[in-house]
């Protein structure tokens, strides 16, 4: 009986120790990308939210281009009996590509969009601060889902 017990734990051991276990997002993949160029277009503050969160390193030596397009519509969403508007709906764009600037392959493409409503205050300076904090969170939300997309199909490329 006790020999069984110490085969089954070899065993378990063997099969812990030898399965070369490497994690999906690794983030010293991402730090290894060196940006020769970085681009924004349509909404600056949104693209430029978006890449001040990936933490991305610019760098001369890079061969990597990206270009991050931000767009921001805002909605009504719900207007009172008397016209008085209730809620606004703002909706964020963003797209991403990522090539490589010696062969012109594109490695990354993706565009990704994202909504969410919000109360109308009083003071349209309250509901103007809103919208600035639901850019903010949308876009870090955003940047967040890029770097695990850009993880998962630039380990190869790397």
């Amino acid at each position: 009986m006790n020999l069984k017990k110490e085969f089954f734990l070899f065993v378990i051991f063997i099969f812990i120790f030898n399965c070369n276990y490497k994690p999906l997002l690794n983030n010293d993949q991402l730090k290894q990308l060196k940006f020769h160029q970085i681009e924004t277009s349509g909404n600056k503050r949104i693209a430029q939210i978006i890449v001040n969160k990936l933490n991305i390193v610019k760098d001369k030596k890079g061969v990597f281009v990206i270009s991050v397009n931000g767009k921001k519509s805002v909605d009504i969403a719900n207007k009172s009996v008397t016209g008085k508007i209730l809620n606004y709906n703002i909706t964020l764009e963003c797209d991403v590509e990522i090539k490589n600037s010696l062969s012109g392959k594109i490695l990354y493409t993706k565009k990704i969009t994202n909504s969410q409503n919000y109360k109308a205050s009083s003071m349209y300076s309250d509901t103007l601060s809103k919208e600035k904090k639901i850019i903010e969170d949308v876009s870090s939300l955003m940047a967040k889902q890029i770097i695990n997309e850009m993880s998962l199909s630039l380990r190869n490329d790397i």
